[in-house]
């Protein structure tokens, strides 16, 4: 069970993406969140204040379609960084 809270909150919105058709830019935040040592805004995240740029928080992807609902651990177990959800 995952507790990369980026990967955690890609699978929800893969949900409610299936459900609702979101915006384009629903993710953003989970790009940013992802890519916060290079984000995609150009935005300098230095919550320490110390000029230290912050790291990446954790990994993003959305699934491979709605039916199979597969990330890349589950397509590529030798490569794949995704979080493998739980199905119950």
């Amino acid at each position: 069970m995952s507790q990369d809270t980026v990967a955690i909150d890609s699978v929800g919105l893969d949900f409610i993406n299936m459900e609702h058709t979101l915006w384009n830019n629903a993710d953003n935040y989970l790009h940013e969140m992802a890519q916060a040592d290079d984000p995609p805004s150009g935005t300098f995240y230095d919550p320490e204040g110390d000029g230290v740029r912050m790291q990446s928080l954790g990994v993003h992807e959305h699934w491979n379609n709605a039916s199979d609902k597969k990330y890349s651990r589950n397509l590529e177990p030798e490569t794949g960084s995704s979080s493998s959800p739980l199905w119950m």
